[in-house]
């Protein structure tokens, strides 16, 4: 973290077409931290998915993770390799496939 915050902090600030960077929040300072969100992988959403299950105190099977995971839709369209959404549309997921 130590080595990409701040090449992550330059990219904002430098990036003449981003109005993040042109903000009045960049501009004083007044983020502390930057915090990158990396793209989730299969292995990534069936943890997800898992964590989910738990959190509902739900009895999960490894083949609802992999259902579950492959609901979601996966970027670039070619190799599928990232979820181009988050954990946090799994629970919709699961009362989907609960019903």
């Amino acid at each position: 973290m130590e080595h990409l915050e701040p090449h992550l902090q330059a990219e904002i600030v430098e990036t003449i077409d981003n109005g993040f960077g042109h903000s009045r929040l960049v501009r004083e300072n007044l983020i502390d931290y930057f915090v990158p969100f990396l793209p989730l992988e299969y292995r990534h959403v069936r943890l997800c998915a898992r964590d989910a299950f738990l959190s509902q105190e739900l009895l999960y099977t490894e083949e609802a993770l992999d259902e579950i995971a492959q609901m979601m839709l996966y970027v670039p369209k070619e190799e599928q390799l990232f979820s181009s959404q988050g954990c946090k549309s799994i629970s919709q997921r699961i009362n989907y496939f609960l019903s």
